[in-house]
């Protein structure tokens, strides 16, 4: 009997301790405590508040398209007065919250339209406050794509984690303002101070997301003769221009690409103009580029030197003269006393990693359809080479660089006087494109693995 009420409370002080545990595990698990959402200039601000700094998983899904943000197992503890899933910022839809996996909580926010996240931070913590904040920013659909691929091959690296500040700079991270009106437009205007001095036109309004739009696709197509205006790039030795030879090459893929049907062409410039590398980045993102061209003339140290090659983004060039050829592009933003440093999109660094790894990935698949199309060319073919352009650095266009020929081998450069060998080459690229356009659109994900 008396052994029985012994072991009776050996159990229930095991059950009692086994509470204690429970609750104790309970109360210490992290928590969401707030969502809400406002405006900056082109970017819709979430600002997500948890009880403590955690690491977090992001990913894009589509059809419809939404963005979501992965806790390790949280309470969810937002304030039930407040209306639940809405969210006041253009971009956004709603929200939910829910659990795919035990060890997995997720918040999922409905986007307006084709939308990516471009900052990521954490605020200094106070009171007891921790804040993740993500600027999501309609790049349009190739962003969108670029950024959901990109985001889902970095899946199997599980959750990572984004540095917390201990303190504020003043002035450092602007508040979010309110939506102006439930009226106001998806698209905040332009941020002219990222490209000063070059007049910027709005950008072209999202397709549809349904089937008609995606049967019928027209892209947009960024072609960017090389220098100009008081940077004439090389000079032959019957002083002939880059930047003019450039410009023809350029006008010229134009009413090609246009010619399709399927295609509107940016051109950077449209006669003799300088701009910044930084500028001619910034434009193909204000008007939603899929792709990115950027025509150029060579010139080498040798007058035997000739051929047509393509150049993607690389750290590191394939060769030495690769290597000398985007130091000596790069520099021509030193003529107008510009900082190379800041030629890099201001992106969160762990997200510019993740896109440019895709971007770098798409932009050598349109090098090699232009190289095989090149095939046939009269000149010399010399592949595809890599190297530092500053030019190539947008985070989510496929970017290439065509050196046409150089303008330092008397036989290139009859190549590139002649309008009909501009006509042959910029026929070829036109197909390298279309058909790189149109195997660069498989379906994206709309459910992740985790589910």
């Amino acid at each position: 009997m008396r052994r029985g009420m012994a072991l009776a409370r050996i159990i229930g002080a095991f059950f009692l301790l086994l509470a204690c545990a429970v609750r104790l595990a309970v109360a210490e698990a992290p928590q969401i405590n707030g969502v809400r959402s406002g405006q900056l200039d082109d970017a819709s601000r979430l600002v997500i508040e948890t009880s403590q700094h955690l690491p977090i998983s992001l990913f894009l899904l589509a059809e419809p398209y939404r963005l979501v943000v992965d806790f390790p197992a949280s309470r969810w503890r937002v304030d039930a007065k407040a209306e639940a899933g809405k969210l006041s910022a253009p971009l956004f839809k709603g929200y939910r919250f829910g659990a795919p996996q035990p060890e997995t909580s997720r918040l999922v926010i409905d986007l307006d339209t084709a939308a990516v996240p471009e900052q990521i931070f954490w605020l200094p913590p106070q009171d007891g406050r921790h804040r993740l904040v993500i600027d999501v920013v309609a790049r349009g659909e190739t962003a969108f794509r670029i950024a959901a691929q990109g985001l889902l091959a970095n899946q199997k690296q599980g959750f990572f984690t984004i540095p917390e500040p201990t303190k504020r700079k003043a002035g450092a991270v602007p508040l979010p303002r309110p939506r102006p009106t439930p009226a106001a437009p998806a698209l905040a205007s332009n941020n002219a101070k990222a490209i000063k001095g070059v007049p910027i036109p709005p950008p072209r309004p999202l397709a549809a997301n349904n089937a008609t739009s995606r049967a019928s696709p027209r892209w947009v197509v960024f072609v960017d003769p090389g220098h100009g205006g008081k940077d004439p790039g090389a000079i032959s030795v019957n002083g002939h221009h880059e930047k003019d030879i450039t410009l023809k090459a350029a006008h010229e893929l134009a009413k090609q690409l246009e010619a399709t049907g399927r295609i509107k062409v940016v051109l950077s410039r449209r006669g003799d103009k300088y701009l910044r590398l930084r500028q001619r980045i910034a434009l193909a993102r204000m008007n939603r580029a899929d792709v990115f061209i950027s025509l150029h003339a060579d010139a080498a140290p040798s007058s035997k030197a000739r051929g047509v090659s393509v150049f993607t983004l690389s750290d590191k060039a394939s060769d030495k003269e690769a290597e000398l050829l985007a130091r000596r592009e790069n520099k021509v933003d030193l003529i107008d006393g510009a900082d190379l440093g800041s030629v890099d999109p201001e992106i969160t660094p762990v997200l510019l990693g993740i896109f440019q790894r895709e971007t770098k990935n798409q932009s050598s698949m349109l090098a090699g359809r232009m190289l095989m199309a090149f095939d046939d060319l009269p000149t010399r073919k010399r592949g595809h080479r890599f190297a530092g352009f500053a030019v190539l650095k947008s985070p989510d266009i496929p970017s290439v660089l065509v050196e046409m020929g150089f303008l330092t081998n008397k036989q290139d450069e009859r190549y590139l006087l002649d309008a009909n060998y501009r006509r042959q080459i910029m026929q070829r690229v036109t197909r390298a494109v279309v058909a790189f356009l149109e195997a660069s659109r498989p379906p994206l994900p709309n459910v992740l693995a985790t589910n």
